[in-house]
Parts: structure tokens; C-alpha cells; sequence
């Protein structure tokens, strides 16, 4: 039994379920709900560096598991991860296989081969890479991952469009957060902070919560930038002072 693959005026639906959304979470939901047919089931949606801001933005969105975040920095994948060159550099969509097979314009470097293992054991070896650029020199990323990428034409066209439409509106919301409604800290970077609010160290951060203490540190990183902070102890009182924490 094969899944029907969805029609324009289903796509068209779906986008205009992104602008009723309250967060980028929900629009996440929508999209993975669109993506599914198409034998994709996570995303990773987002900001890249910008050549004046080397600094990874905190505008990111996924539903990949924990474990793949903890891998991903305990094993420096960052240093060998081609995906984010392939985004600044090609404006069109690609498929991880045409990725690794010099489609973007460069081959990854042989190194990579570990990233693209672990992440096909955590979500799937398969997908397409989506390029979003904008304006004043902006570069996003669309990332749709699972077991298929066997995409026609109309396909790609069809995952680009969802791609665009669920980056721009998770941008739009992320961009209006306001203290009123507090900034969107993942469920973990919120974890991280309670524990840094009981006294706890990175050392016992880490332990607690089952990560490396350089993952804990990334989190930490993430929080200030969010909440435009220099220093731990800014970012408690800002997150207590906006009800982030809970009770």
C-alpha cells in the first residue's frame, strides 16, 4: 500500500494552516504532517552564518532527538558538516545523495563520512537540502530528512514551497517574541537553567541531565543570545523574571 503524495491544493492548505500558527513549533507539527507522504520525518529549519556574524544563530527549529544534538557537538560534527556550505552556496535544492556525490559544488571531506553514518542511524540517510536566501544577504537552511528522496520534479517543487512557507512563518514568530509572551527557549536549554538555578555546576548539569559538559555550555550559549544577555546570572534573573522556569 503506498501513501498518496500530496496534491498543489493540499501544499496550498498546508501553508495557509502556517498562518494561523502561534508558535514555530505548531507550524512544525503541520509540516511534519505534510512531509510524512513523502517518506520524510524529521526537519531542521533555520538561520546560517552570515559573513559578518560567524556566530550560529539562535533561530533554529528541529524535532531530531536528543541524542543527535549531543553527538553532533561531543563529536565535533561541526567541523565536517558539509550541509552548511552546500546552503551558502547553491540556491536550488539538493538531495543528501547528489550532496555527497559533488552536486553542491564541492565533495565533503572524507571525515564526513562519520556524520552522515550517525545521523542515518538516528533519522535516516535520505532527504533534501533545502537553501533559503533573503534579503541584506540572509542564508536559511530547510533540512527534510527520512528514508526517501526518490523526489520528481513536482515533488521538489512541492517540499521547496512547504520548506520556504514553514521557515518564514517560524522566523516571523520567532522575530515577534516579546517579553509579554517570553522568547522561545527549547524544552532543554529551559531544563538546563532550572538546574543552574538550584546551584547546580556544568560538571553537574551534565551528569544530571545525561549530556557532556560542552553540550551544557551550548545550551548555555544559546540561552544568552536569546535573551540578549552577557553572563549566566543575567540570563536566571531574566528567565525567573519572565516566568520562563516555571514554579
Amino acid at each position: 500500500m503506498t501513501t498518496r503524495k500530496p496534491a498543489a491544493h493540499d501544499v496550498f492548505a498546508t501553508i495557509a494552516a502556517f498562518g494561523a500558527c502561534r508558535t514555530p513549533q505548531e507550524v512544525g507539527e503541520h509540516l511534519l504532517a505534510a512531509l510524512l507522504p513523502f517518506g520524510l520525518h524529521h526537519y531542521a529549519i533555520g538561520g546560517m552564518p552570515t559573513p559578518d556574524n560567524r556566530n550560529p544563530t539562535s533561530f533554529m527549529f528541529h524535532n531530531w532527538p536528543d541524542a543527535w544534538q549531543r553527538m553532533y557537538f561531543d563529536r565535533n560534527f561541526a567541523a565536517v558538516d558539509p550541509v552548511p556550505r552546500a546552503a551558502m552556496v547553491t540556491a536550488k535544492p539538493l538531495t543528501i545523495g547528489e550532496l555527497r556525490s559533488g552536486k553542491a559544488g564541492f565533495l565533503p571531506e572524507p571525515e564526513a563520512d562519520d556524520y552522515f553514518a550517525a545521523a542515518a542511524a538516528l533519522v535516516g540517510g535520505k532527504g533534501l537540502l533545502v537553501p533559503i536566501h533573503g534579503p541584506h544577504g540572509y542564508h536559511g537552511i530547510a533540512v527534510l530528512v527520512g528514508g526517501s528522496e526518490d523526489f520528481s520534479p513536482q515533488d521538489r517543487a512541492r517540499l521547496q514551497l512547504l520548506a520556504l512557507h514553514a521557515h518564514g512563518r517560524m522566523l516571523d514568530l520567532f522575530a515577534s517574541a516579546s517579553p509579554a509572551t517570553g522568547p522561545l527557549l527549547s524544552p532543554r536549554e529551559t531544563e538546563v537553567l532550572r538546574q543552574c538555578r538550584a546551584g547546580l555546576g556544568d560538571d553537574e548539569i551534565a551528569r544530571v541531565l545525561g549530556i557532556s559538559v560542552r553540550t551544557v555550555r551550548f545550551h548555555f550559549g544559546n540561552v544568552r543570545s536569546k535573551l540578549g544577555v552577557k553572563t549566566r546570572a543575567e540570563a536566571l534573573v531574566t528567565a525567573v523574571g519572565l516566568h520562563l522556569l516555571g514554579a
